[in-house]
């Protein structure tokens, strides 16, 4: 998704006393006089308030300001901007419709890619960007693949920890609507854990061997066995059901499955499927 280049006719100082004025028209509790503090004070009241206009606005009027928003605040210092764009990302978030989702997620593009490349900031917005992009059913807009995601930072990567949790999001985000993409979601965020920490990583490991056992277009399940978390779940249901699929003939699942039924629906698995599987 490509969103055009912020370009706005007013000073900063306009710019904020437009927007105060604006705000308060609305009814937001906001004084329409500027802050003696700055922009960044001002810059906090007026995001504290801007999801007012998300109750009675057009996408078209609400897209203009939000635009003038993030104009403002793409020129603070990156030392003192985190507050401004984590509440401003917080504030996309809380669209109450489709076509308002649609307009947030433009305005979190806009200012995604307004920021440095090298902005550790980048991290922050992209995570808000693909939840308001679930809200607005276009996931595919914002993730296409893990290339495509790394490639958002390699100026400035993320720690294992942040990598995690967007990891954990995009799976939740694209397990219903494309099986496959999750289950290699899943896998890179194994990837992540090391010998150390790997233990800690056991219910990640149930969900990737869950999501890739639930794609019928998914047959190739012998490197899940080989990755660290799945290693910890030797002894486990679930590992000696992905062991039977690697491993083992119809049978072998049949007996599993007349064992441990409840376990298989528990899991959402579906057993005609599962047979088909196994005749692969």
């Amino acid at each position: 998704m490509n969103s055009p280049p912020v370009f706005i006719d007013l000073s900063l100082d306009e710019q904020v006393q437009e927007l105060r004025k604006f705000f308060k028209k609305l009814g937001a509790e906001i004084s329409s006089e500027k802050s003696n503090k700055g922009v960044e004070d001002d810059l906090h009241k007026i995001i504290g308030v801007c999801d007012v206009c998300f109750k009675d606005g057009e996408p078209s009027q609400i897209d203009g300001i939000l635009n003038s928003i993030v104009s403002i605040m793409i020129t603070i210092p990156l030392d003192r901007g985190e507050n401004i764009v984590l509440a401003y990302c917080e504030k996309m978030t809380k669209a109450p419709n489709v076509p308002l989702a649609k307009v947030c997620l433009e305005s979190l593009w806009r200012l995604f890619n307004n920021l440095d490349t090298s902005s550790p900031l980048r991290y922050h917005v992209y995570y808000h960007l693909v939840q308001v992009a679930k809200q607005s059913d276009q996931v595919l807009e914002v993730f296409t693949g893990v290339d495509q995601l790394k490639s958002q930072f390699a100026n400035c990567p993320p720690s294992s920890e942040q990598m995690q949790k967007l990891y954990r999001l995009l799976h939740d985000v694209t397990k219903d609507t494309n099986l496959e993409l999750s289950a290699k979601v899943m896998i890179e965020l194994l990837g992540t854990y090391t010998a150390d920490n790997a233990c800690v990583a056991r219910e990640d490991a149930m969900k990737c061997i869950v999501t890739a056992l639930a794609d019928p277009n998914t047959f190739l399940l012998d490197p899940l066995l080989a990755l660290k978390p799945v290693r910890f779940l030797e002894g486990d249901l679930i590992h000696d059901l992905l062991s039977i699929f690697v491993s083992d003939k119809l049978p072998s699942y049949i007996q599993f499955y007349e064992d441990h039924k409840e376990f298989v629906t528990s899991q959402g698995l579906n057993h005609e499927q599962n047979m088909k599987r196994c005749v692969y």
